[in-house]
């Protein structure tokens, strides 16, 4: 199943071509996933790709329209200046009558394909209403298939998705990426268009998605046949925790790159169970920073495990009693206590021991290097975690852990994880934020403190300086009165919500907001009890405030958004962030999460801003919603 095997037409005409036979159908036969923003759409066209679309539907492809309803003008206007276009009682009222006309206007196979499409989640809708600048129709016509190598296809043109378009004169313009390059930069821009008004990132275009009735209307439709074809139900969405169990236990050394949510921390005792198994290791080692995370660690071990288990963090100082054991045993011990007890195992037991570094990448800091090296590369097997194993900007970082543990040996990433349905979808929702002249003033203070240096021959890091600068834009207070006006237009916008901070400081401003709309809060700071993390995990606060101690490893399934005050130009802090939110939480099955972030408008100099949120507008595009 390849795009490659279509014949790289460069145009077509309704004249000559056929291009429903000619293009959609070969190409929805063979692709993985179909983008389409079209002006009007009627189901008339499905009936037209009806074949390609049930191949389609068989191999498990997702198809997004991004779509104008049929509108009278005066309901086209007035929903245009509705703040609530989902409930909108015209836009309601015209889509209903689409989804009435269904069985008129489809023969029952097509029907059914589109109905089962829908409730499977292959298939969804948004709906593009012009605001701001523009006063019309979402009126563009454009798409974008690709297979599942990577082959992309993308056209546009005059052509609409209905019966009539295919009467006209109509003609479209057709891009491959595997031609050349300016093929492929065509796709990519097509593309990158696509998901740009699918995450409403457009500030002309106003998107919404289908209202809940218009959907359960439509999956009413289900009843009435058996799905058409085979049930899209992936294969075992976990596989990837044996596949990584089985290069492990090939390689015996190396570093897991699994996303945050996937199973670390099983598919890591399901390798030490197998090697205990085996009989190829009598001794296990585990470390990691957190107290919290080092006792969520212990309370699995005691499910899973009968034999010894000693811990060694916080108030716990069981290393003796661990050295002293017979037998196969386990050891928790804090990263920061490591290098007091491992200097100690016997050679002699070394070949037969497994070492576990979890979060490996703060394994290669400087203190760690001067303190373990040559003692990790000791054992016999050696397993390093991270959902972002490498350490920016810091090659004798990412040396040192490669040496002693290993290289990475397998990855599952974020994406894979979203796709197959792990980790759940989520928003994105970038808040636009201007410096104050008293932020650009303190970075010209930071630039002109820097060169001072400089001149007068002193140590003038770079990094120091981009630290300093970053810092005045995470703790702007200008990205406060965005804060307010979202909380203000949506109170439930916080319901199990993170907020991250730089400082406490800062947070003080945040919580003032809180408190004036009267949003039940903690804070979660480095001298706060963690009983306060305990009341918000059970539900008893809605919102936690925090700076840096909750970036990892902690497992709440409820959490529903987050908001980034201050993120790092380092990918590893903002992924370990967004992973807080994108658990699957059993006690809500439709949960969809959402990304609140800031971006400073027209940064004068460097600003890691329009980076992250691409990438998470890229990231935000594998989201597709299915019916419950």
């Amino acid at each position: 199943m390849s795009l490659l095997n279509l014949n790289t037409i460069p145009s077509m005409n309704t004249s000559t071509n056929q291009i429903v036979s000619e293009l959609y159908e070969p190409a929805l036969s063979n692709a993985s996933s179909y983008d389409r923003g079209v002006g009007y759409f009627t189901s008339n066209w499905l009936k037209m790709a009806a074949q390609g679309l049930g191949v389609f539907a068989k191999n498990n492809g997702k198809v997004r329209f991004i779509v104008s309803p049929y509108m009278s003008a005066e309901d086209w206007a007035a929903l245009a200046q509705g703040e609530e276009a989902k409930s909108d009682p015209n836009l309601l009222r015209a889509l209903a009558s689409t989804i009435n006309d269904l069985p008129k206007s489809l023969e029952e196979q097509t029907l059914s394909v589109m109905a089962w499409m829908v409730a499977d989640g292959l298939l969804d809708f948004r709906i593009a209403i012009p605001a701001d600048q523009l006063d019309g129709d979402f009126h563009d016509k454009f798409g974008v298939f690709q297979d599942r190598e990577g082959n992309q296809i993308g056209f546009h043109g005059s052509q609409n998705d209905s019966a009539k378009a295919y009467r006209n004169y109509e003609s479209i313009s057709i891009f491959y990426s595997w031609v050349d390059d300016r093929e492929r930069k065509r796709v990519e821009f097509l593309k990158s268009r696509f998901d740009k008004l699918w995450n409403n990132s457009d500030p002309n275009i106003r998107i919404f998605p289908i209202p809940d009735a218009i959907r359960k209307k439509l999956a009413k439709f289900t009843g009435k046949s058996s799905r058409p074809y085979p049930n899209p139900k992936p294969l075992n969405k976990w596989r990837h925790q044996k596949e990584a169990l089985e290069v492990f236990l090939e390689k015996q050394g190396g570093i897991l790159e699994m996303a945050t949510g996937t199973g670390k921390t099983r598919t890591a005792l399901s390798i030490q169970k197998e090697l205990f198994s085996r009989g190829l290791i009598d001794t296990a080692v585990i470390t990691m920073s957190g107290d919290d995370l080092l006792s969520q660690w212990y309370k699995q071990l005691l499910e899973g495990f009968e034999f010894s288990i000693f811990r060694h963090y916080g108030g716990k100082k069981e290393g003796d009693d661990f050295f002293a054991a017979k037998g196969k045993k386990i050891l928790l011990v804090s990263r920061h206590q490591i290098h007091n007890l491992i200097p100690y195992l016997s050679d002699t037991g070394m070949p037969k021991s497994l070492i576990i570094c979890d979060e490996v990448h703060r394994f290669g800091s400087p203190s760690m290097i001067r303190e373990l090296t040559g003692y990790i590369s000791r054992f016999g097997f050696r397993l390093g975690l991270s959902a972002t194993p490498e350490r920016e900007y810091d090659e004798f970082g990412n040396d040192f852990i490669e040496s002693e543990i290993g290289p990475v040996i397998f990855t599952f990433t974020l994406e894979q994880a979203i796709e197959r349905g792990i980790l759940c979808e989520f928003d994105y929702l970038p808040l636009t934020y201007t410096l104050s002249e008293d932020d650009r003033a303190d970075i010209k203070k930071a630039f002109a403190k820097h060169y001072a240096k400089k001149a007068a021959g002193e140590p003038a890091s770079e990094e120091v300086l981009y630290r300093d600068i970053a810092k005045v834009r995470k703790t702007s207070l200008t990205k406060i009165e965005p804060f307010k006006e979202l909380v203000k237009s949506n109170l439930n916008v916080l319901d199990r919500s993170l907020l991250f901070v730089e400082t406490a400081d800062f947070g003080l401003s945040v919580q003032a907001v809180l408190m004036e709309a009267k949003i039940p809060y903690h804070t979660y700071f480095q001298n706060d009890h963690k009983d306060n993390l305990q009341r918000f995990a059970q539900g008893g606060l809605d919102c936690l405030l925090s700076c840096h101690k909750l970036s990892e490893g902690i497992d709440i399934q409820s959490v529903g958004t987050i908001v980034l005050f201050a993120s790092s130009r380092a990918k590893l802090e903002t992924v370990q962030r967004l992973g807080r939110c994108l658990r699957i939480d059993p006690l809500n099955p439709q949960k969809r999460a959402l990304v609140v972030d800031f971006i400073e408008a027209n940064p004068e100099d460097g600003s890691a801003d329009a980076d992250r949120r691409d990438w998470f507008l890229a990231l935000a595009s594998k989201c597709i919603s299915s019916i419950a």
